[in-house]
């Protein structure tokens, strides 16, 4: 027989209160089967808490108040048996391990020098210190060369520049004397001043 969702025994008080029966002995399974784990009242502790609540609705009939309120107290007593064999939690117990004691041998340091007993890595270090040094140096000649060479370029520019200021000194020195003489009559085809 099939009963469609909107049909009336769904919604009756019968029903209801079956459906909550059912809940509550899942719980109450779920309670007796979880009761050895550590971390029990975490779990159900707030599930008790909401069934007091319930329990204590005014619409519910007193053979369901009494199974939410069994199953609460059940829930309590474990979880106060949880806590009752629970141990508090302590550091790991290790083997103490002595300070290593060492007689240090002093040396005159030389800054610079490198007192690796290995040899072989200490010129290795020495040989790459050295080639990173010769890379940078290689970074800066560029550099340098770069600078001269826009100096010298800077020299011969300011030496055309003089040198073209000084021809055109002289250009215009030459053009104004020329004015002058052909303005004062000093070559021949100038006005001539009336005297």
């Amino acid at each position: 027989m099939e009963v469609s969702d909107d049909s009336s025994i769904f919604s009756s008080d019968s029903f209801r209160a079956s459906a909550l029966v059912t809940v509550i002995e899942t719980l109450r399974g779920f309670v007796e089967i979880y009761d050895g784990l550590n971390s029990f009242p975490e779990i159900f502790l707030p599930i008790a808490t909401l069934l007091l609540e319930v329990s204590q609705q005014k619409h519910i009939p007193e053979a369901l108040k009494d199974k939410f309120s069994d199953v609460s107290q059940l829930i309590k007593k474990k979880a106060d048996e949880t806590h009752m064999l629970r141990q508090p939690l302590q550091l790991q117990k290790q083997k103490l391990v002595p300070i290593k004691l060492l007689n240090p041998k002093f040396e005159n340091f030389v800054k610079g020098r490198d007192y690796d007993p290995d040899r072989e890595r200490a010129q290795r270090r020495k040989l790459q210190k050295l080639i990173n040094c010769e890379a940078k140096g290689a970074a800066r000649e560029p550099c340098k060369d770069n600078y001269f060479l826009y100096e010298v370029k800077q020299r011969d520019k300011a030496s055309l520049e003089k040198e073209r200021a000084a021809n055109y000194r002289r250009a215009i020195a030459f053009l104004q004397e020329q004015e002058h003489a052909f303005k004062s009559g000093q070559l021949g085809k100038g006005r001539k001043r009336s005297r």
